[in-house]
């Protein structure tokens, strides 16, 4: 993202000071992890990237945004620091938008295996568009022998150039033994996530509504509702019941989007115009297949990049440092994945993820899918 000519001159004192003192922080208690950063190029275009949102209409979305297109262990490491240890950006406060549903909003018979027997299923529709609208939403389910329902996530990040990142995690979920539909995840590492489901209706073995609400170290109250099908369209027979399932939880289904999992391949890299750091390798690919026939274009080109990324680095060098709110983005090792969790809920985890990976993969050859994705 860039800001336009004179746009920091908009930005409140208030901000400014919260800026400068965010800056402050970082240097005085996350240096090395700064330091690391700025030597990462995926960290660095996300420094930039956040410098970017301040004073933004959008500025909560635009910061979550660059979360979802910069991810590297360096990203993962300085959000760490400068959010969850030494507390430099403040968290976000519940503002009530996502409230607790009563309990006599939550459907009757729904368990873990509801969602397990079936396998697989997509994200057909979703009502928060920092969380819930991805591409190519295709989850697979697990049980394992703790008794806890395990999910590999599947979406896609779209890019400014038409290009998409593949992204992907395994989470899990547990319900309590009273028996209400309602699914906790807690205990996990990146900004010490906890999301809670509540699901007000499903259809056996075709669609389930679950609204959600979360807290982490950035965000507290976040929140959002998402539709899970069997079948990667959402069918307008549903509709009537996922409106009344909204209304028992304070939302409008007019509010939700209708997500894609046609999940096509990645369309042929084509140059665009360098206002986002994101799609450099890209353009500068096409470049190289392009460069014999427009040798004017490409001298033009990266002129003009070189001054964009001049002074995008100089706001960079300002201070002006943040790091987004939301739910998690960016890289988690093995190591500080395991940190947290038992030998015993080690091997566990490790056990199911690799039947899930073996799951998805059955599937998509059973499909004779084949794999266009980008790395």
């Amino acid at each position: 993202m860039t800001v336009a000519p004179g746009s920091a001159l908009a930005v409140s004192a208030a901000k400014q000071a919260e800026m400068k003192d965010t800056g402050a922080c970082l240097l005085q208690n996350c240096g090395k992890e700064l330091a690391k950063c700025v030597t990462d190029e995926k960290c660095l275009e996300d420094l930039v990237c956040l410098q970017g949102c301040f004073g933004q209409p959008d500025e909560g979305d635009c910061q979550i945004r660059c979360g979802d297109l910069y991810a590297s262990q360096a990203v993962g490491t300085f959000n760490t620091c400068a959010v969850t240890e030494k507390s430099c950006v403040a968290q976000r406060k519940d503002d009530g938008t996502y409230p607790v549903p009563p309990f006599d909003a939550l459907a009757d018979g729904f368990t873990i295996d509801t969602m397990v027997k079936e396998k697989r299923w997509y994200i057909v529709a979703g009502l928060n568009k920092d969380f819930d609208t991805f591409d190519c939403q295709e989850h697979f389910f697990d049980k394992g022998d703790d008794g806890k329902m395990y999910i590999k996530i599947n979406w896609r990040v779209n890019r400014p150039n038409g290009q998409f990142y593949e992204r992907n995690d395994v989470q899990r979920f547990y319900q309590e033994p009273d028996g209400k539909a309602i699914l906790h995840n807690n205990g996990n590492v990146m900004l010490h996530y906890q999301d809670d489901w509540y699901i007000p209706a499903y259809k056996e073995g075709e669609w389930v509504y679950i609204y959600y609400r979360g807290t982490n170290d950035a965000w507290d109250g976040y929140g959002g509702a998402t539709v899970y099908a069997t079948t990667p369209d959402l069918k307008p027979e549903w509709i009537p019941d996922l409106e009344a399932a909204s209304k028992k939880v304070g939302v409008k289904w007019s509010d939700f989007v209708i997500t894609d999992n046609s999940c096509k391949p990645a369309p042929e890299l084509k140059l665009t115009k360098p206002t986002d750091l994101d799609t450099l390798v890209d353009d500068a690919e096409v470049i190289e297949k392009d460069i014999e026939k427009d040798v004017k274009r490409i001298e033009s080109f990266f002129t003009t990049e070189a001054v964009t990324l001049e002074e995008k680095l100089r706001r960079l060098e300002s201070g002006l440092v943040n790091s987004g709110p939301g739910r998690p983005a960016g890289f988690v090792t093995k190591d500080d994945k395991n940190s947290t969790l038992t030998k015993k809920e080690q091997r566990q985890l490790e056990k199911v993820a690799k039947r899930l990976d073996k799951l998805q993969d059955n599937f998509r050859d059973d499909a004779g899918v084949v794999d266009g994705r980008n790395d």
